[in-house]
């Protein structure tokens, strides 16, 4: 009966294909690729069934968890954790005119954001994580996301390995005085990057962020001592408004 509904919630987003995709992977136990187009969007999109790129792709392309109407244009968005870029095509399709900077650090989910944003020259794409400072950091599966689905969600560490970067390394490096939008889906590495100095955040207008209690405790009151009560609250994601 689960299998069953399970399926049948595919066959609604994704149609028959999607779900020949999905049941081909459970069978063989490979991330196979399926493309969609959803409505709305300009291009279609590239995922790997039975990973949590299905779930981001609901997320933001059919809840549209990061719509809120907001009283100024987006020019500059900072998609922190962009893992394959579902946040980050929402953006440009909604904001066409914005510039979309897509951070994202796993090196098999980097490859697929690649993928997905050739059709957009808006959106830069930056294999790194963003730190409390500059240099390495080390990638690993947070505590808690188990089975083939754990296997593509990630969260960053003290270590070495990738490329850390800070948010005024960012500004600088795309000659940017104003970041819009901040967007972070960290898996609770935001417990590191709002403890530390946030000086930066006087460059930051919204701050859309998913706060992940569930991994690292204390998150979220990490978060909020930073940044103050949200104004809006929309599924997982949670509205700052620092201006």
């Amino acid at each position: 009966m689960i299998i069953r509904r399970n399926l049948y919630n595919h066959f609604k987003v994704f149609g028959v294909g999607g779900v020949l995709a999905e049941c081909t992977s459970r069978l063989i136990h490979l991330p196979r690729e399926m493309s969609v187009r959803p409505e709305g969007i300009r291009s279609r999109v590239f995922l790997r069934p039975n990973t949590t790129d299905t779930s981001a792709y609901r997320q933001n392309l059919i809840a549209h968890e990061y719509e809120f109407d907001l009283p100024v244009e987006p020019r500059t968005i900072l998609d922190v954790g962009a893992n394959i870029g579902m946040a980050s095509i929402y953006f440009a399709n909604r904001y066409p005119s914005a510039k979309i900077i897509a951070i994202e650090p796993e090196p098999t989910n980097f490859r697929m954001l690649e993928k997905n944003i050739a059709a957009y020259p808006g959106i830069s794409a930056v294999r790194a994580a963003l730190w409390p400072s500059g240099g390495e950091v080390s990638v690993v599966a947070p505590s808690g996301m188990n089975g083939s689905y754990g296997h593509w969600g990630f969260t960053v560490s003290d270590g070495t390995g990738v490329r850390a970067v800070t948010v005024p390394a960012i500004l600088q490096e795309f000659e940017i005085a104003t970041i819009d939008i901040l967007k972070v889906d960290i898996e609770g590495a935001e417990l590191e990057l709002f403890s530390a100095n946030c000086e930066w955040l006087k460059h930051v207008r919204y701050v859309m962020i998913e706060t992940h209690d569930r991994f690292r405790p204390g998150c979220a009151q990490t978060v909020h001592s930073a940044l103050g009560a949200p104004q809006i609250e929309k599924g997982e994601t949670s509205l700052f408004c620092m201006s």
